[in-house]
């Protein structure tokens, strides 16, 4: 289960090449919540936010972190209910780690079903820390958000109008609060606007 975070079989989770969801996923469903990120009900969500947050995605333009390794540091199993409670640490570009508590629910044939998890130090690791950092991750959610939020799904009417908007007219925020519609909420959006623009481009919006 754990090398299903890494690449390539993160994006071809999130993507379902080869139906290959079948092999991880409970036919259940699956559903999750991650404190700061937010609930997700349904299962597209719950890949998304546990899959595809530093999965790197082939074809799709770079994200600025990804993930380079991941390690188990300790794991309790409930046999009655099939539960696992994990702590893992995630290393991830920059030489940066971040580290997740999650209770993890499978079904009798040991595929997910659910998941309860915190980020311990999502902001205190991704935070950017100078205004170059911070204009640079705004200019990845603009050029995202006017790559792939067209037509009706249109949210700036140029890179120029998403940067200024950005920059003055919304706090930059925390990740730790990644769910109070600031920059560091589009962020967390934009990384999944190519793969569900319907659900995130309008929360890259000016309305988040």
């Amino acid at each position: 289960m754990l090398l299903s975070f890494l690449p390539p079989i993160c994006s071809q989770i999130l993507l379902n090449q080869n139906n290959i969801q079948s092999q991880y996923i409970s036919p259940h469903g699956l559903s999750g919540r991650i404190i700061p990120a937010g609930t997700f009900l349904t299962q597209i969500l719950a890949l998304e936010y546990i899959y595809g947050v530093v999965c790197p995605i082939p074809k799709f333009p770079p994200r600025p972190s990804t993930i380079q390794g991941i390690e188990l540091i300790r794991i309790t199993y409930d046999k009655e209910y099939l539960i696992t409670e994990n702590e893992i640490t995630v290393n991830i570009t920059g030489n940066k780690r971040l580290t997740f508590f999650a209770n993890m629910a499978f079904d009798k044939n040991y595929k997910l079903w659910g998941y309860d998890g915190q980020i311990r130090n999502f902001g205190l690791t991704l935070d950017p820390s100078t205004d170059a950092e911070r204009e640079a991750t705004i200019g990845f959610i603009c050029t995202f958000t006017q790559t792939f939020c067209a037509g009706e799904l249109q949210q700036y009417s140029s890179v120029e109008n998403c940067t200024q908007y950005l920059m003055k007219r919304i706090p930059f925020g925390s990740f730790d609060r990644g769910d109070q519609g600031n920059v560091a909420c589009r962020t967390i959006h934009a990384y999944f606007v190519p793969l569900l623009p319907t659900v995130h481009c309008p929360h890259v919006g000016p309305t988040g």
